[in-house]
């Protein structure tokens, strides 16, 4: 009798078995993990161990074929790691327009393999104040660069564009023609001057107390008190080249019209439409003015208008003047000859 109760508890124990709920040799469990809020992800309490997940493997892992509890593993000698991610040096400059054959784009590498067009210049500066300073600058020069980036024979003028959208036009003669850098700003004469070409530089400074920087362009000056701290673009990063020139500055006008006669002590003043953009240059013993001669206006109206001052006639006077900046051509000479009597 013992027996037969024995027997019977082991199969009623086995139907139990049998039927239970949530177990198959089919398909594991899997867990589930609860929607990812990346505003509560440092302090997530989800552990990858609790939940029985595998952690993601890196990419060049070599994984089994099998299951993990099958021991047979593959062979991962002949497989080529992948490779290190490449190095790509950043673009930091690019050169279009109508002007070049074709686009062209710059790494620093590149700009640096130009070995003929290095240049370390020292370049006189004035800004719109006016004060006068001397600043360093190592890179390659803009003739040579733009040459390098196939500039066709009809260029005319050229925009230099930086990162936050400042930008300044520069023409042919600005670029290719004759500037300089001045030891000192007086209106004595030029016999300091030395012939400098326009730089994109990577390296910039105080005299002597250069560092690396992002580009920057540094051109020279015509005359000693030419404003050229403008065109000194930071963080420049494009330069178009354009076949339509970029024009010529209005002549000055004067407060007496030429061939007028005054009393003695008759003010004279100089007018332009563009008067803080540009410097107007002048002579009144019937030369013609150049770019060291007397400026009607050091500085500008928001400046130090105060610095600008009227002629007062005491004599017939022939005054010769025209208006100069860069980003375009000199004006045309304007002559007014009046008569004090």
């Amino acid at each position: 009798m013992k027996k037969y109760v024995s027997l019977l508890a082991v199969l009623f124990f086995v139907f139990l078995t049998a039927c239970a709920p949530g177990v198959s040799n089919e398909s594991p469990v899997t867990a589930e993990l609860p929607a990812y809020n990346a505003a509560d992800s440092s302090e997530s309490n989800i552990s990858l161990e609790e939940h029985e997940i595998e952690p993601p493997q890196s990419p060049d892992r070599c994984e089994p074929e099998h299951p993990p509890e099958v021991s047979a593993q593959p062979d991962c000698s002949d497989i080529t790691p992948l490779p290190a991610p490449p190095d790509d040096e950043p673009i930091i400059l690019t050169i279009s327009g109508d002007g070049v054959s074709a686009e062209s784009t710059w790494t620093l590498s590149q700009l640096q393999s130009l070995h003929d067009g290095y240049r370390e210049t020292i370049f006189s500066t004035t800004n719109n104040w006016p004060s006068f300073d001397h600043t360093e600058a190592k890179g390659i020069s803009l003739p040579y660069l733009l040459r390098s980036a196939g500039m066709l024979d009809d260029a005319s003028s050229f925009r230099l564009l930086a990162t936050d959208g400042y930008y300044v036009m520069v023409t042919y003669d600005q670029v290719f023609g004759s500037l300089y850098s001045f030891a000192n700003h007086s209106h004595a004469g030029s016999s300091d001057a030395v012939a400098v070409e326009p730089v994109i530089a990577w390296i910039s400074g105080d005299v002597g107390n250069t560092r690396p920087s992002n580009l920057r362009s540094f051109f020279g000056q015509s005359g000693p008190r030419e404003v050229n701290n403008a065109f000194f673009v930071r963080n420049l990063h494009k330069i178009y080249v354009l076949t339509t020139p970029a024009g010529t500055w209005a002549a000055p006008e004067g407060s007496i019209a030429d061939g007028s006669v005054v009393e003695p002590g008759t003010e004279f003043s100089f007018f332009h439409e563009t008067i803080d953009r540009v410097r107007i240059y002048y002579t009144t013993d019937g030369s013609a003015p150049d770019f060291n001669s007397v400026v009607f206006n050091p500085s500008t109206s928001f400046f130090q208008p105060h610095l600008t001052v009227p002629l007062v006639l005491e004599e017939s006077t022939t005054i010769s003047a025209f208006a100069a900046g860069l980003g375009r051509d000199r004006s045309p000479v304007v002559v007014f000859d009046i008569t004090v009597e």
